[in-house]
This record gives C-alpha cells, sequence and structure tokens, in this order.
C-alpha cells in the first residue's frame, strides 16, 4: 500500500467508515438493536444502552462523514485567506472543484460496476429468499438480456447522483451529499476568501440558522447543511490556534466532550419511547426544531460534532487515532464505504445461509421457506471473515485501483487546465491542503 502521512482526521474517518458497516449489519442480522428497547416495559440489552449502541449503530457515521468533508475542504482556503495569499486561494479553490467530481464518481462508478455484474451473473440468487428483511430488500434481479442489463446499469451510475437513489447499491444515497457538499464548501470559500477571519464567522453562523430552520429536509438541513457548516467551522478554529489547539483547554474538558458526544450519537434509530432516556432526548429536540423534523439527524449532528470538537481539543485523543491501526482504517475508509454492501450481499449471505440453502426448508404445502442463518457461533465467524475479505479487498483497491483512477482524473483535469501531464498520480482520497507544506488531507 502508498505511504500516506498519519493524520487524526483519517483515523476519524476510519472510525466512521467501520461504525456504517456495523450499523448495516445490525439491521440486516439484529434490527431490533436499534431501538432502546424491545417495548417501554422491558428491559434492554447491553447494545441497546448509551455508548455501548454505538457498536452496532451508523448513522451518526454519515454525519461525520459530512463534517469531515466541510474541515477538509476548506483547511486550505481558509489558510490562504488568513495569510493574504488570495490568489493561491482562488486557484486552490478552482482546482479542487475542477476534480472532486471525479475523485468521487469514478471509483464510484467501478463499484457500481462490480454490484451490476454480480447481481447479473445471479451471484445474488441467495438473497432473495434469506430470513433477513434487509438483505432481501437488497436482491436485484438477474436482467433477461445483455441490453436490458446495460440500460440498467447506465441507469444506476446516473441515478446515484441526481436522485441520490442506486438499484443495485442503496448504501450509496449518502454519496450525492458529499458531493454537494463540497461544492457548497467551495462555494462559501469563494465567496469569503477575501474577508476577515471574523466576518466568515458570521457567515457561518446565518449558514448555520439557516439550515437549522430548513429541517424538515432531511437531506437538506441537518443531515447536509449543519454538518458542513460546522466543519468549516472547525477548521477555522484549526487556521486561528494552529499547534496551541491541544493546549488550550484543561485535559478532563475534551475527554468530557468525547463523551458527551457519544452519548448524544447513541440517540436510537427506531422507538426511542421505549427508553425513558431517549424519550426525553426525543421532547427536548421536538421544542427546539420545527415542526415533523427528523430529530434523529439532528442528534446525530450534535453528537458527531461535539466528538469532533472533543478529538480537537485533545492531544491525547489525536494521538490515538494517527496509530498504525486507525490510520489504516483511514486509508482504506473510501473502498470500505463503497463495497461493504456488495460483500454483505455476497460473501456474508454466502457463508451464514448456505447451509439452509443447502436443504432448504419447507413447509407443509411444499414451498420453500425463507433460508435460515446458522448458528449463533456460526453467523459470529462468518462476520469476522466477512472483515477480514472486506478491508483486504479494500486494501487491493487503494494500491491497485485507486491509483488508476487518480490518473485519469488528474490526466482530465491536465487537458482541462492545458497543461503538461505529470508522471505520477495522486491518490484519489489524499484532497485539501493543511498547513504544513506539502502535507495534504484526504476529503
Amino acid at each position: 500500500m502508498p505511504p500516506r502521512d498519519a493524520n487524526w482526521i483519517d483515523g476519524l474517518r476510519g472510525i466512521a467508515s467501520f461504525m456504517v458497516v456495523c450499523g448495516h449489519l445490525c439491521t440486516a442480522l439484529v434490527p431490533w438493536l436499534h431501538s432502546p428497547a424491545h417495548d417501554p416495559k422491558s428491559a434492554p440489552h447491553l447494545f441497546q444502552l448509551p455508548f455501548f449502541r454505538l457498536a452496532v449503530g451508523g448513522r451518526s457515521a454519515v454525519a461525520v462523514f459530512l463534517l469531515i468533508t466541510g474541515y477538509v475542504n476548506s483547511i486550505g482556503p481558509i489558510g490562504k485567506s488568513r495569510a493574504g495569499n488570495t490568489d493561491a486561494a482562488f486557484n486552490g479553490i478552482a482546482r479542487s472543484a475542477l476534480a472532486r467530481s471525479g475523485r468521487l464518481v469514478l471509483p464510484t462508478m467501478i463499484a457500481t460496476f462490480i454490484t451490476w455484474f454480480l447481481a447479473n451473473i445471479n451471484a445474488y440468487h441467495m438473497t432473495k429468499h434469506v430470513d433477513s428483511t434487509w438483505i432481501r430488500q437488497g436482491w436485484h434481479r438477474q436482467e433477461p438480456t445483455l441490453w436490458a442489463a446495460f440500460k440498467s446499469l447506465v441507469k444506476a451510475e446516473v441515478e446515484t447522483w441526481t436522485i441520490g437513489w442506486n438499484d443495485y447499491d442503496g448504501t450509496q444515497w449518502t454519496l450525492h451529499l458529499f458531493l454537494e457538499g463540497a461544492m457548497m464548501v467551495y462555494i462559501t470559500m469563494f465567496a469569503t476568501v477575501l474577508v476577515r477571519p471574523k466576518a466568515r464567522l458570521i457567515v457561518y453562523a446565518v449558514l448555520y440558522i439557516y439550515f437549522w430552520q430548513l429541517g424538515e429536509g432531511l437531506a437538506v438541513g441537518a443531515l447536509k447543511g449543519l454538518n458542513i457548516t460546522m466543519g468549516m467551522f472547525v477548521a477555522e478554529l484549526h487556521n486561528h490556534y494552529k499547534d496551541s489547539a491541544t493546549s488550550l483547554l484543561p485535559s478532563p474538558v475534551p475527554a468530557l466532550m468525547i463523551i458527551a458526544g457519544m452519548f448524544m450519537a447513541g440517540y436510537p434509530q427506531d422507538s426511542p419511547q421505549n427508553a425513558h432516556w431517549s424519550h426525553v432526548m426525543q421532547k427536548f429536540m421536538k421544542t427546539i426544531t420545527c415542526q415533523n423534523t427528523d430529530v434523529r439527524r439532528y442528534w446525530d449532528h450534535f453528537g458527531a460534532s461535539t466528538v469532533l470538537l472533543g478529538v480537537f481539543f485533545s492531544r491525547n485523543a489525536r494521538r490515538v487515532l494517527t496509530s498504525p491501526v486507525f490510520n489504516f482504517l483511514g486509508r482504506v475508509s473510501f473502498p470500505v464505504y463503497l463495497l461493504h454492501n456488495t460483500f454483505i450481499k455476497s460473501v456474508l449471505t454466502w457463508m451464514i445461509y448456505l447451509p439452509s440453502a443447502m436443504n432448504p426448508p419447507r413447509n407443509e404445502k411444499g414451498e420453500q421457506m425463507d433460508l435460515q442463518r446458522g448458528t449463533t457461533t456460526h453467523v459470529l465467524i462468518a462476520i469476522v471473515v466477512f472483515y477480514y475479505v472486506l478491508y483486504r479487498t479494500a486494501a487491493f483497491w487503494i494500491s491497485h485501483v485507486d491509483p488508476i483512477c487518480a490518473k485519469v482524473v488528474n490526466a482530465a483535469t491536465s487537458w482541462a487546465y492545458g497543461e503538461q501531464q505529470s508522471g505520477g498520480g495522486r491518490p484519489i482520497l489524499r484532497n485539501g491542503h493543511v498547513e504544513k507544506p506539502k502535507t495534504v488531507l484526504p476529503a
């Protein structure tokens, strides 16, 4: 795998990517854990309790990704603006805005092609008959003709970025939000490069209030706008405090912020009224948000933002997130995000349901019933193997697929700029310049 500078934002992204996979595994195999308890009178399971439930919940991870998008894509322009180097700031914004689409769209197209190919060789046949509703909903038929298969591929590739849905991989619904969020950053940076930092803070405040009251739109308000704006604000803090940020607050304060953020990020996806603590959170958020808003997204935002700020001010948390394990998780986070649903519908499903598929259960009329998963031990072993295969494949992607995509994007942008093409390609996920020379942060 090519070398890459360790940084705490990479480690945070790696955790978020891992949480997304955990959340989808929970939805597929134990969806009842998304509630804080089975009913208001029942005792909760261990992984339904605050903090523990983060191990099987991935909703707040989407907020983390958007926070990072706002942070990484604005940190360079803000630094150049504060230094008075406005020409370099405008040049960086222009180049990033042009290349960003390719850096997101091209790998996503490849991932969609892979899941399309598997569907059309009938690799997902077993998913149609399993006892997991979420996996079964991810089934896609094998198209009857090659022309029909080609049209369905084009439709999926286009609609991922137009309506935010991919028939072959529903988990890609967030990707257009990341692209829109990056463009929102570039527009905001373009509009504020010439202003003083205090004036830019006012702009962030206005944007935040605007998106808060726009909360009835799940993707426009609390999910995208608030997190992107907060990410830009933290980038402003980075450029203001620089290396002194980790010594500003007494050491217990950032730790308490991280703990509080984790608690808020654990707000349940389903049935918050089943537990007192989550019911109180639900009622409180409804009093400060617009009518009929999805309050879950607001708690996701609060939780993820508080964790981000806690890590930003904590030297110890940054040290942990730059360790080799978290650095690796961060490097492979994007292909993990792109491929995990494909692997759940194929590798994991085959391992869990193959014994039942070899002897399909039938009812009294002889009709085939849903395939049944194996024992708990069988499922746990299958999950371990699934994670190993997923992360090994993601490492292969970073080593072999990523550089090819980078060369294609660099060649296209070089042609657009009328420049001579340089030798090597820059890794796709390295985007957005930080203050230190020749150091880059992935977006």
